[in-house]
């Protein structure tokens, strides 16, 4: 199920922190993509575990949340991020926000570095996805009864339809949960790693429930 839009509880502000880490990851994504020392940046900056764990290049659980592999990496995290930060962001305000975001991306990232095999510590993980499934798990804890606009293809045709936030994103979680050690460039780990840290975070940093 690919989302569209949220249909519920439109953000009535600018989501200028949304929109200016969106901007910051394309901008990264493009200097960098195009850079012909791609594959050495990315080991430089992306966060290797077995090098963490020894304490060595800390500063790439944070360097690693500005890198992509490709487009298709980069527009599925900014598409989720901003359909669903915008809501957040405006729950939270903008300074909580940003520490929501990249405290939920750090530990994302810690919990892929301390429960991934000794084999995949060898390989560096990147892109926004731990930050964004933080976002994720504050959305579902915030909102969870909002509509999702989401649709599939069945037979070659589009299905379009609505659900509640708490059907989507748990059918996501499980989905993620399901494909942990499978053979895959995902870093699944750092997923649900992220989902939870931003439950527990938005619980600790909200203005309110919208309840709905």
């Amino acid at each position: 199920m690919f989302p569209l839009y949220d249909e519920s509880f439109p953000s009535r502000k600018l989501p200028l922190i949304t929109i200016s880490l969106i901007l910051v990851n394309v901008f990264v994504f493009l200097f960098t993509y195009f850079s012909p020392n791609f594959e050495e940046i990315i080991l430089k900056y992306g966060a290797i575990p077995a090098q963490i764990l020894k304490g060595k290049a800390i500063f790439t659980l944070i360097t690693s949340m500005f890198l992509h592999e490709g487009f298709l990496h980069l527009i599925s995290n900014m598409w989720f991020f901003w359909l669903f930060g915008d809501n957040v962001e405006q729950n939270l305000g903008k300074i909580k926000f940003l520490i929501f975001y990249f405290l939920s991306g750090i530990l994302a990232c810690l919990f892929h570095i301390f429960l991934v095999s000794e084999k995949e510590a060898m390989l560096p993980v990147i892109g926004a996805s731990g930050a964004i499934s933080g976002i994720l798990g504050g959305y579902l804890v915030l909102y969870p009864k909002n509509k999702i606009r989401a649709f599939f293809i069945l037979y070659f045709r589009p299905i379009v339809f609505s659900v509640p936030a708490y059907f989507y994103i748990g059918i996501w979680f499980l989905y993620q949960f399901l494909s942990i050690g499978t053979i895959s460039s995902v870093a699944y780990l750092a997923h649900i790693g992220g989902f939870i840290a931003g439950m527990i975070l938005v619980l600790l940093l909200r203005k309110k429930i919208r309840k709905n």
